[in-house]
């Protein structure tokens, strides 16, 4: 393990750097990851090219990753809207669950706010006011389930996964529903959201560590990354000093766990030692992040360099496997979005992103 800063790094020439961001945003662009019915899905399998299931969340940040792009071709552009309406036409029929056929179809909260956060973001940039507003009655619906309940859950009432994990018990990623509520006029001084936010900067320990799931003393670190670019979303937004001192705290302590190789485990078990599973849309994140907050240290330009050395080919185009160590190699797509806008910060020159253009 290390702190941020201090390791020694390999570093990529930047034209490496550029090229790997170049791949990653065109393997998206292109639509290698989705699938006939218009969703994005959650990975590719390299050997066979079969897609994984069709995953709403995750065709929800495609959106928004193509939202945020300087320019669009005619195929990016066929892309996104294909995607767009798969989204909506769910939403009409009522089906909001996380992935059809499993878990109950429970629906998730992180969920729907991906979804809108992207239908939002899209929908303006095509100008199309049927995805603008199906995003505003996504965002109406988490607000409700949020103010309708005593404590806070990640989960909608009505139905409920058998399996325990962060993502069914854990709070801490709710941070990121910020995105969503602050898209939408309707609901960017929601109480809801303002007391949501007070709740994960109170599960945060003196260290910087977020607890991801109440009853576990792992940390999980994808949670506890998104706990960080929430808070990041909301203090940039509104101007509040403690959510981006919290979110420099989460980040700086998330750099103790990179491992030897440049990459991010996807958890720590306690202080003292690291699941040493590498986990590449963890190293991702931290990469993304600590370049939005002018972090960029021989720690953060040795996990870019793991970012590109692990970049996969497939034709014209580059994406990420999601667990390097796997003897299935799965091609992910929210790894992917996650190190193309990385990677794209990385390019000298780059512009950081926006908080509405995070994925």
């Amino acid at each position: 393990m290390t702190a941020l800063g201090t390791q020694a790094t390999e570093v990529f020439a930047p034209a490496r750097v550029a090229a790997t961001a170049a791949g990653l945003c065109a393997w998206i662009e292109s639509g290698a990851c989705q699938t006939a019915s218009g969703a994005f899905a959650a990975w590719l399998d390299a050997t066979t090219g079969r897609p994984a299931f069709d995953y709403p969340e995750i065709t929800g940040y495609a959106l928004s990753f193509l939202a945020g792009r300087p320019s669009l071709s005619e195929r990016a552009w066929a892309v996104g809207r294909r995607a767009a309406g798969w989204l909506v036409h769910r939403v009409h029929r009522g089906n909001l669950a996380a992935r059809d056929g499993r878990d109950n179809e429970a629906v998730y909260l992180f969920d729907l706010a991906m979804v809108a956060s992207g239908l939002l973001s899209f929908g303006r940039r095509a100008e199309h006011a049927e995805l603008v507003q199906t995003g505003h009655e996504l965002v109406a619906l988490v607000d409700r389930e949020l103010s309708s309940a005593v404590s806070i859950s990640p989960l909608t009432r009505d139905r409920r996964p058998d399996r325990r994990a962060w993502s069914t018990h854990g709070l801490a990623h709710l941070a990121k529903l910020a995105q969503c509520f602050l898209l939408s006029e309707d609901f960017g001084d929601s109480k809801q959201l303002s007391r949501l936010i007070e709740t994960v900067m109170g599960l945060q320990k003196r260290d910087g560590r977020m607890t991801t799931d109440p009853t576990d003393p792992v940390t999980m670190l994808h949670p506890h990354l998104y706990a960080a670019e929430g808070l990041w979303i909301w203090g940039l937004a509104r101007d509040d000093e403690e959510a981006l001192e919290r979110a420099h705290a989460a980040l700086d302590w998330a750099w103790t766990q990179q491992l030897e190789g440049g990459g991010f485990p996807r958890a720590a078990v306690n202080i003292h030692r690291t699941d040493a599973v590498e986990q590449t849309d963890v190293t991702a994140q931290a990469v993304r992040l600590a370049l939005l907050l002018g972090r960029r240290t021989p720690a953060v330009e040795h996990a870019i360099a793991r970012l590109v050395e692990l970049s996969h080919s497939s034709g014209q185009t580059l994406s990420l496997p999601y667990q390097p160590a796997s003897p299935n190699t799965h091609l992910n797509t929210w790894t992917t979005l996650f190190a193309a806008q990385a990677l794209t910060m990385a390019t000298p020159g780059a512009p950081a992103i926006s908080w509405p253009e995070l994925v």
